[in-house]
Order: structure tokens, then C-alpha cells, then sequence
């Protein structure tokens, strides 16, 4: 009987401490872009407006906000970058905002591992701080979105949007340097054909050396003599262009 009775006490003392899942009222994102040889990873959770304003209202102006609901919001770079023109070494950051009324700043905080806001703010994790104006939009937006816009190889757009504001931080990548390397160090006699087309292609469009663009495609052309056509479209070209100048 008293064995009977323990078991009895065990279970509703395990119904007592057992946890019953809800879910966050903030669903959880995780977006990632590529630009270039970039690649960029924003982890955050989206909360919305329901009824409300957002800065002004849920987000007050003037004071650092987490930039999202629950943790902080973080951000990753695979290689260095300039954000608004300022260098940012590769690597993981908090990324928080103080919003007003006419711009923001965007900062880049070293520890990532808070729960919203630092206990204790130190300027001395701040890795990089940039002020970007604030857009208006015509409509609102009901959950807040961080994104990015206007990508190509070369650069984008970081953009934060939720009611009626828009936000955005340029982001300019050394995807340019990363080619030229590329080819400094990897295009030798081995190469292929498309491999010699696709570096002097490249010196073609960004407009360089093009004496020698045109050794490289005569080099494709050599090494691959069934080239589709627009190989020798890539040569009449750069034989143009040499004779203009």
C-alpha cells in the first residue's frame, strides 16, 4: 500500500513539474544573402504591430533598442566590408539601433550573446556605428522585417521596414578584389579555355587592362579551337575597344 501511495506521489509530482510548450509571441528569422563572394547572415525575431506604433510607441526614440523582440539581433560577415563607407571586420555582432524621428544609428556590437540589451553598455565593443536616414513609406508594414535590396556583386542594401518606416545601411563588398586576386594567382598555363574567356571578360566589363584581355581571349581561342561564339564576339570587341584608344 505505501508502495502503491509513492508511485501515486511520484507521478502527480511530475505532472506538477512537467513544462507546457507555448509559442513566442515573436516568430524567430533567419535570412541569408550573398553579395558577391560575401556572404551575410541576420538572425532575429519579428515582432508586430498589433494595434500599435512602432517607434515613437513599442520602440521609444532615442534609446538603444535590440533591433527586433527576445534575444538581440545579430548579424555574420564572411569577409570585411565597408557599411556607409566604413570598414567592418568579418565576423558575428549584435546589431542594435537607437531610432528618432529623422535617422537612425546602426551599430555593430562585438558580444553577441545578450538577451536584448546589454546589462552594462560598453562603448568599447562597439565595433562600427553608422547614422542613415529614415524613409517614410506609403504602407504599413505589420511585422517588423530586416532584408536586403538592390544586390549585385559588388554591393546592397541592409534594410529595416516595419509600420511606416524604412531604413537602409549600404553595403559595399571586396568581391573585386577577391576576382583580381583570383586571377593573379590561379589563371596559369593549365587553365582552361573558359578560364582564360572569363579573365578577360572580366578586365573587358570593369574596363582594365585590355592589351591584356586580348592575350588571354587569344589564349582561349588557342587552347579551345571549337569555342563557342562568343568567345571571338569577346575579341572583336576588345579589338575595338583598342583601337579606339
Amino acid at each position: 500500500m505505501k508502495l502503491k501511495s509513492t508511485l501515486i506521489a511520484l507521478l502527480f509530482a511530475g505532472f506538477a513539474f512537467a513544462q507546457i510548450q507555448f509559442p513566442q509571441a515573436s516568430n524567430k528569422s533567419e535570412i541569408e544573402q550573398t553579395i558577391g563572394f560575401t556572404k551575410v547572415e541576420v538572425d532575429y525575431y519579428r515582432p508586430n504591430l498589433n494595434n500599435r506604433s512602432a517607434f515613437g510607441g513599442i520602440v521609444p526614440f532615442g534609446e538603444v533598442w535590440r533591433t527586433g523582440a527576445n534575444n538581440n539581433t545579430t548579424i555574420e560577415f564572411n569577409t570585411d566590408v565597408l557599411l556607409e563607407g566604413k570598414p567592418l571586420l568579418k565576423g558575428k555582432y549584435s546589431l542594435y539601433t537607437i531610432p528618432t524621428e529623422k535617422s537612425w544609428n546602426v551599430i555593430f556590437y562585438k558580444n553577441s550573446d545578450n538577451w536584448g540589451n546589454p546589462k552594462t553598455w560598453d562603448e568599447s565593443q562597439v565595433a562600427l556605428k553608422v547614422t542613415v536616414p529614415v524613409y517614410k513609406t506609403s504602407e504599413k508594414v505589420e511585422t517588423f522585417t530586416i532584408g536586403f535590396d538592390e544586390v549585385n556583386v559588388n554591393s546592397g542594401k541592409l534594410v529595416f521596414q516595419w509600420d511606416i518606416t524604412k531604413v537602409k545601411v549600404n553595403i559595399d563588398v571586396p568581391t573585386h578584389q577577391k576576382v583580381l586576386q583570383n586571377i593573379q594567382t590561379q589563371l596559369n598555363d593549365n587553365s582552361s579555355a573558359r578560364d582564360f574567356y572569363s579573365a578577360a571578360n572580366y578586365y573587358y566589363m570593369q574596363k582594365l587592362d585590355l592589351k591584356k584581355a586580348k592575350e588571354w581571349i587569344d589564349i582561349a581561342l588557342a587552347k579551345d579551337t571549337n569555342s563557342p561564339e562568343y568567345f571571338t564576339e569577346l575579341k572583336s570587341k576588345i579589338e575595338s575597344e583598342l583601337k579606339k584608344k
